[in-house]
């Protein structure tokens, strides 16, 4: 298994760990809209608001974040094109 492939299986496992979080981030929101009785929204709508970074955040993540590896890990051809060589 090459580096970048590993990289890539950690990449896709924070994602997994990321939509779980921001499971638990709609889960709080829907516990302070139905059980607190305040009749401040405040904290709702910023957990609502982290709920759907971190949701899009991680689907990114396990879809396999391809821009993120790119820049990790560059491809061969690119070095090659670098050195002049091909």
């Amino acid at each position: 298994m090459t580096p970048r492939e590993c990289f890539g299986i950690a990449i896709r496992t924070i994602g997994i760990l990321l939509l779980f979080a921001s499971v638990m981030y709609l889960y709080s929101a829907l516990a302070l809209l139905f059980f607190s009785g305040m009749p401040r929204n405040y904290p709702l709508v910023s957990y609502l608001g982290a709920s759907a970074v971190v949701f899009i955040v991680g689907l990114y993540f396990l879809r396999g974040a391809p821009r993120l590896v790119r820049f990790a890990y560059p491809s061969a051809n690119l070095s090659n094109d670098l050195d002049g060589s091909a």
